[in-house]
């Protein structure tokens, strides 16, 4: 069985906004402190998991951007899903 996460930062000039699966976890105040709650929040579902944010959509009058990455935990058979 194979299930997907979805990170997701957006940013203005100010704030960093985090979320996961589509429910909002946070606002921070560098890309750094998202990320790495990002990453904090990947190894509950997967102890050994590395996140690697792409930058997905630019726009520079608003200073916004948009970077996401997506984890996918695998369980095969007869193994039991990762606890969340």
């Amino acid at each position: 069985m194979r299930t997907s996460h979805v990170f997701l930062i957006d940013s203005d000039s100010s704030e960093y906004r985090l979320s996961v699966d589509g429910k909002g976890i946070g606002t921070f105040p560098t890309l750094a402190a998202a990320t790495s709650e990002a990453a904090d929040i990947a190894r509950r579902f997967v102890p050994a998991a590395t996140l690697r944010f792409e930058l997905d959509f630019k726009w520079t009058l608003s200073d916004s951007e948009i970077r996401a990455a997506i984890l996918e935990e695998l369980a095969g058979p007869g193994e039991p899903d990762v606890d969340r």
